[in-house]
Parts: structure tokens; sequence; C-alpha cells
């Protein structure tokens, strides 16, 4: 099994198609990098939405998704984009891999965060589905952290998703 990540049209040639170990990396990179530098709700929701994708909780080759479902929030979408970006950015600089007990092949990931990158650098509001994100949080348990203050694992300081953190599970 594997996993796509794609923008709009899942047969596109952009689309980017990953094995469930290099989507595990793919996920653990972006978390890592993203909880470093992630500062608002939004910001910290993307992430935490992020680390749900978690393959060990969800099933193998079950967590691809479209960005253009991601919970983004309409008012503030410019902004996330951007943030996301810097995110891409960061985990390409290695931000946080030190945590890791494992050392991230660059020849697979790499590829894939540079399209990715180039997915989110697409779209738009007009893309963008806003009803996801209500949907998302009314489906949260009053628990979830990302209905709460954004509890971070004190080992990886990653966001916590409610499967917990996605590093630890892998």
């Amino acid at each position: 099994m594997a996993n796509i990540v794609w923008s709009g049209a899942k047969n596109d040639s952009e689309n980017i198609g990953m094995s469930n170990g290099l989507t595990d990396v793919f996920i653990n990179v972006l978390v890592l990098s993203g909880s470093i530098i992630a500062r608002t709700a939004e910001e910290k929701r993307l992430i935490v939405w992020l680390a749900e994708k978690d393959q060990s909780k969800v099933g193998m080759g079950t967590v691809g998704f479209d960005v253009c479902e991601m919970p983004w929030n309409w008012e503030t979408f410019e902004e996330n984009r951007a943030f996301l970006l810097n995110v891409i950015e960061a985990a390409k600089n290695k931000a946080g891999w030190e945590l890791l007990d494992y050392t991230p092949n660059e020849e697979l990931l790499f590829p894939c965060l540079d399209k990715f990158m180039q997915l989110i650098s697409k779209i738009g509001t007009d893309n963008i589905k806003p009803e996801v994100l209500k949907e998302w949080l009314e489906a949260a348990n009053p628990a979830d952290p990302v209905l709460t203050d954004f509890p971070k694992c004190p080992k990886h300081g990653t966001l916590l998703s409610c499967f917990g953190c996605q590093i630890c599970n892998n």
C-alpha cells in the first residue's frame, strides 16, 4: 500500500506518491519543524491535523490527503499558507531531525517536500474548502489536543494529536 498527497485531482502528475515508510518520515519531519515554528492557533491546528496522519493509529496506506481539504481558515489563509511553506523549508533544513532515532533518506524525502511545496504554493482561497475546518473541530472530542492548549510531547516537543505524539508512535 502507499499514500498520495494531491491538490484537487487525484490523478494529476504533480501528486506525491509515497510508500508507507516514506509517508511516516514525511509527516514526522513536517510535524517536527511545524511544532518548532507554529505560534498561532491556526498554525498549530495545521500541524496537529498533519500529525493525525499517523499510520500506526489510522492504518497503513490510508493517510493520503487533498491539500485543498486541509483545515484552512479562510480569513487567515495567506498567512497560513506562508507558514506551511516555511514549515516545509524548515523540514528541508533538518529542523528537529536530531530528535529522530533515524536519519531520513534525503534523496527520497526532499523531492516529496519539494512537490508538497509546489502543491501548497498553487492553491488559493478559491481552492480550499473552509467547511473542513468547522467539521473537523466539531467532530473532535472535548479532550482532543486541538481543542485544548495544544500540548506538546515532552520528549520530542511536537504538538500532540488525538493519537499522541507522531514521533513516539513511529
